[in-house]
């Protein structure tokens, strides 16, 4: 049996309204941050099912867009990671997607950095902040447009 902490059961300090919809949705952002080799430059967000229905209403864009930039969940930016996005003149592109045969809190976050490379992750947030990730890719693009790629 796995240890759980108090932190697994009543979740994690974020900013809200919801640890699914908001701190998954962000960890899962952070987590691809976390594998850039440079800074965004363009990001394409696919989100689905309850995610697609929440993206404004419960902040599940404004998180992803914080997990990209780096921000941690009890960040006070999460709210206006947007403006913060195009300040930093990172791109998002947001899309909304149903299917019945995936999680209902899923997201497919694709990110090009300025070096060129690009990183994807098709992740869910399965409650109380907790993320895992279904695929993750990475294609570094190097001259004469030689490519290598990554799948986990």
């Amino acid at each position: 049996m796995d240890f759980l902490s108090v932190f697994d059961i009543i979740g994690p300090v974020m900013v809200g309204p919801s640890s699914s919809h908001t701190a998954g949705a962000l960890k899962i952002g952070q987590s691809l941050a976390r594998k850039l080799d440079s800074r965004p430059k363009k990001c394409r967000v696919v989100f689905y099912n309850s995610f697609a229905d929440t993206m404004d209403g419960h902040g599940t864009k404004k998180a992803v867009v914080a997990g990209v930039l780096g921000f941690g969940t009890d960040s006070p930016h999460v709210r206006d990671s947007l403006a913060v996005a195009e300040k930093q003149e990172v791109l998002f592109e947001f899309e909304k997607k149903y299917d019945e045969s995936l999680h209902p809190n899923s997201v497919l976050v694709e990110i090009h950095t300025v070096k060129g490379n690009f990183f994807a992750g098709f992740g869910e947030s399965i409650g109380g902040g907790s993320i895992v990730f279904r695929q993750l890719e990475t294609e570094v693009v190097k001259n004469a447009g030689t490519h290598a790629k990554s799948h986990q």
